[in-house]
């Protein structure tokens, strides 16, 4: 495999994990300055030769005289190409923004500026080109002009080095300043999952598929195998280059050629990804903090189209803004994109947006969760939540995805749902879950053989849902011993209303509105259930749960009624009284002593709103057992005769003797079990 004019076949050199890349106005000497700094013109495209003028990314490195070797990214300076000058921006390390001295300041020297302010690229040099070209008294007033453009943004206090790429004059001075600046410069983490955006792909005869791009996060070795989004296809890593030099492994703030095994070239693109498979999500909604530059020429308003910029993509979509109408220049505002296409991103990507038509910069900012549902605007707690992703404390997100989850996704994440969603290592997320059960914040449990953690808050919020629902259950049913835990859990998963008490006391993050049945999650309805079995706070009776200290408690006239119910449903016999003829003559105590006979186990119900005694059941029983002994299988006719009822009660009563597997019917008859 070769990358580039100069291949190795082992690593000679100590490769930085940083990327500089170029910026600039058109014609203002940047390829010329990367050529004078490295010996490589970045200028690969037949129609970048012949019209003297860059049109897409070009590739070269550095080398210093400590023996470090520097990833370098040149990128376009014509308006029309911003687009391929994002694709390369969006993950240098360091800037070499370069200016002719001969024009100074010009329209792409602005825009680049505000780019590279966006995307919080804070380490640069100003190249000030062509210095041969002008007198002294020229140079210094250039110079006031860059620094008055410089005020207040992220280069505000890069050193100025005058340059001439056809006399050499200070280019030393410029490598020195850039190893000076590298040793300044925080590398990306390689405690991540490896993530790399495609900016390239070709294809090398007796090698196949080769995509180029900067390694986000993580790293990847030879044989790994990896995925490719947001085709989703699994593939190995046959080969890696990183600047010219073949590794075993490349890393994080490093530029990598990767061969893969398994595609064809013509099958990925620019802004497709690779990663750890599984790791990463194609979506087209994405919840962003964004921030319009100060020399927009109009507000943002809500649902206005945009290109959308982020890595080596450009899709093209809609603003929503979350917390106001009118974004002004120089404001912040929480969103929602909705894209018309599909990207893979992290948590705390930046992103650049550009006017739809013309286009032009007019914003940009950081990701805060890929999603999958659209948001409401002005709501009050996903407001709370956004905010809590953009101060970027690791802590507060973690316990945020417990509580509220991100993006619809589960309220019962794993470490590995909280390593996608909160884009850090599984390492990392495991100690933060740690940290936060041993805190209180976080409670384990162990259901159905699996452990599972949840907030303390809506664990706590769910036991007062549950409690308060019992409560108003006896209030009324005081004649019954409980409620059928399935129709707790089918009550509780409805969504009634919580009280909020649960939520008063915590932290930040906790402090939202109380959970809703919608969200609650199945084992975690479990897990609340037993824990107030332990806690003593409730009780299991026959599969009815009640409050600990509630007993049914009979007055006089409520026993007096009952009795009398009982004897007229004994002497009915198998023709007993609907439950709508004992309210009918009883009034309410009838409904009620019902309930109470039915948890005394005196009435058995047969069907809905259909009763019958015990006794007479019981005597039912032995009548049909002595039947089909005597006389064989038993016909639904047979037993109406037995019996000398009516259809309306034979059909359920011979069908309740199946559900309690007394009997079995076979085709039109009904055998003993």
């Amino acid at each position: 495999m070769k990358q580039s004019t100069s291949t190795q076949t082992k690593n000679t050199h100590h490769i930085e994990h940083i990327i500089i890349g170029t910026a600039g106005h058109i014609d203002h000497g940047k390829t010329s300055l990367v050529k004078a700094l490295t010996g490589i013109d970045t200028d690969r495209l037949p129609a970048e030769k012949q019209r003297g003028m860059t049109i897409d990314l070009g590739y070269a490195y550095l080398d210093l005289d400590s023996g470090q070797r520097v990833s370098i990214v040149d990128v376009p300076g014509h308006e029309r190409f911003v687009k391929n000058m994002l694709a390369g921006a969006t993950s240098i390390n360091l800037v070499l923004f370069v200016i002719a001295a001969d024009d100074g300041v010009m329209p792409q020297t602005i825009e680049h500026l505000e780019i590279i302010n966006l995307l919080g690229i804070k380490h640069g040099l100003i190249a000030l080109t062509k210095k041969d070209l002008v007198t002294d008294e020229w140079l210094t007033v250039v110079q006031e002009d860059i620094g008055k453009i410089l005020t207040g943004t992220s280069l505000e206090h890069a050193p100025v080095i005058p340059v001439s790429a056809v006399t050499g004059e200070g280019i030393d001075a410029c490598k020195t300043a850039i190893k000076e600046l590298i040793a300044q410069i925080q590398t990306h983490s390689s405690a991540r999952l490896f993530r790399m955006p495609i900016d390239r792909s070709f294809t090398i005869s007796g090698y196949g598929c080769v995509v180029t791009g900067p390694v986000l996060g993580g790293q990847v070795s030879v044989e790994d195998e990896i995925e490719v989004f947001p085709i989703k296809k699994i593939l190995r890593v046959r080969g890696i280059e990183v600047t010219g030099e073949r590794v075993d492994t490349a890393f994080a703030g490093q530029r990598a050629a990767i061969n893969l095994s398994g595609i064809k070239s013509a099958e990925i693109r620019r802004g497709y990804e690779l990663s750890t498979p599984g790791y990463l999500q194609p979506t087209n909604i994405v919840d962003a903090s964004l921030r319009l530059i100060r020399s927009a020429k109009h507000p943002l308003k809500n649902r206005t189209r945009i290109r959308f910029h982020i890595n080596t993509s450009e899709v093209m979509g809609r603003v929503m803004l979350l917390d106001r109408d009118i974004v002004k220049p120089g404001e912040e505002s929480l969103c929602q994109f909705l894209l018309e296409g599909l990207i893979t991103t992290e948590r705390e990507d930046r992103f650049i947006i550009r006017s739809y038509s013309p286009a032009y910069t007019i914003g940009g900012g950081k990701v805060l969760r890929y999603n999958t549902t659209r948001l409401k605007r002005f709501q009050e707690e996903t407001l709370k939540t956004l905010g809590i992703l953009a101060s970027g404390n690791l802590s507060d997100i973690v316990e945020q995805v417990y509580l509220n989850g991100m993006g619809g996704r589960s309220s019962a994440p794993t470490a590995d749902d909280i390593t996608r969603q909160a884009n850090i290592h599984p390492s990392i997320a495991e100690k933060i879950i740690a940290d936060l059960v041993k805190k209180g914040v976080l409670m384990k449990f162990s259901v159905e053989g699996k452990t599972v953690i949840f907030h303390k808050a809506r664990v706590l919020s769910l036991k007062e849902m549950i409690l308060n629902e019992l409560r108003k259950f006896h209030k009324e049913n005081p004649l019954k011993a409980g409620i059928e835990e399935t129709q707790l859990k089918t009550l509780v998963a409805a969504g009634f209303t919580p009280a909020s008490k649960a939520l008063k006391a915590g932290t930040r993050a906790s402090r939202q509105k109380p959970i809703s049945g919608s969200d609650i999650h199945p084992l975690l309805l479990t897990a609340v259930l037993s824990t107030l079995k332990n806690e003593k706070a409730i009780k299991l009776t026959d599969n009815k749960v009640s409050l600990m200290d509630f007993k049914i408690e009979v007055s006089t006239k409520d026993k007096g009624v009952a009795d009398k119910i009982e004897e007229a449903f004994l002497k009915a016999g198998f023709t007993p009284p609907s439950a709508e003829e004992v309210s009918t003559k009883f009034g309410t105590p009838g409904k009620a002593a019902i309930s109470l006979l039915v948890e005394q186990k005196k009435l058995i119900a047969v069907e809905s709103s259909l009763y019958f005694h015990a006794t007479v059941l019981n005597t039912l029983k032995e009548m049909i057992r002595e039947h089909i002994t005597k006389h064989g299988p038993m016909s639904v006719a047979q037993f109406r005769d037995l019996t000398r009822t009516t259809r309306k009660f034979a059909v359920p009563l011979l069908e309740y003797f199946d559900a309690i597997h007394f009997t079995k019917r076979t085709g039109d008859v009904r055998i003993l079990l």
